[in-house]
């Protein structure tokens, strides 16, 4: 193996040891706030999450998430009992029912991401400008390697 092919191979080992631990950390504090002030289980913040996203109906959720569109209903249920997700009948085809969050659904959430914001800064906060820049770098790299459709 020449330099460049050991080169890519470490480079490859240390992407898949890193995104993934350091990405599990900020969903997982992300989650846990949620959950925990909406008193929601994990599955239903994802609902939320994908509505918040653009994902507005059962079937786009179940597509998404790629479990029965029964299992989605039961959550959405449950968030619309707890005032967090309106369903809202079109009015051209009463069949289609589009899903969006309360207004205190969205405020909940955005402060919820803006505080994790704050938590991923003071984890961050330590390291130098140029260790900052290098990760922007990075991520910018690995953004336009990994791009949807992108060979």
């Amino acid at each position: 193996m020449n330099s460049s092919e050991s080169v890519l191979e470490m480079t490859v080992d240390s992407v898949l040891e890193t995104i993934p631990a350091a990405w599990d950390r900020i969903r997982s504090n992300l989650r846990a706030a949620a959950t925990g002030k909406f008193d929601i289980t994990l599955e239903q913040f994802h609902v939320l999450r994908h509505i918040r996203q653009g994902w507005s109906t059962v079937g786009d959720l179940a597509e998404k998430k790629q479990i029965s569109r029964s299992a989605v209903s039961q959550a959405v249920d449950v968030l619309v009992a707890k005032g967090l997700v309106t369903r809202c009948q079109e009015s051209e085809d009463r069949r289609f029912v589009r899903l969006e969050l309360t207004p205190h659904a969205s405020e909940v959430m955005d402060a919820n991401f803006a505080e994790n914001r704050v938590w991923m800064k003071e984890k961050m906060a330590s390291m130098s400008i140029e260790e900052l820049n290098t990760i922007r770098q990075a991520m910018a790299v690995l953004k336009n390697t990994f791009v949807p459709g992108k060979p």
